[in-house]
């Protein structure tokens, strides 16, 4: 009796560190994405700083709204990717609830487009005509390096 006693409360005593553990895990993965998002922003601010060139006092009205667009598309696409989720994971889901998701998903580029001329049009009261054109080219470009970076640490060599 005494050894099954032991044996329990060993039991609960690994199972509650081991949930400990993976808690903390949990949570330092959490901060290490959150940082890793954070530092991914700020080298896209950096870069479209330069590459647009930006004066200090660009930035400090350019940036605000840049965010304020990127949140406004990424709450777009995060709405629908949830609505998509829910979907695979419901029973009985009827032709019409999988028609209306599918035009949504269809119209989210439209959606994205019109944020995107809403902030233009702001973006021109900031940047000059040189800086317009770029802010388009910016974006590509920086995916492009995004991704040589990426290859260069996955493969510790730069990739041809």
């Amino acid at each position: 009796m005494k050894k099954i006693i032991t044996i329990l409360i060993l039991s609960l005593s690994l199972a509650t560190v081991s949930n400990a553990v993976a808690q903390e895990n949990k949570t330092d993965r959490q901060k290490t994405r959150k940082e890793q998002w954070e530092k991914f922003r700020q080298d896209k601010k950096d870069f479209l700083t330069k590459t647009m060139e930006l004066t200090p006092e660009q930035a400090e009205k350019f940036f605000p709204l840049f965010d304020e667009m990127e949140k406004k598309k990424f709450e777009l696409v995060r709405d629908i990717h949830r609505e998509a989720r829910e979907l695979m994971k419901a029973d009985n889901v009827a032709d019409e609830q999988y028609k209306a998701a599918a035009d949504r998903a269809a119209a989210v580029s439209e959606k994205e487009l019109a944020i995107e001329k809403e902030y233009y049009a702001r973006f021109c009261k900031i940047l000059t005509p040189r800086q317009q054109f770029l802010y388009h080219r910016c974006e590509p470009m920086f995916q492009k390096e995004i991704s040589k970076k990426h290859r260069e640490n996955k493969h510790g060599r730069a990739c041809k």
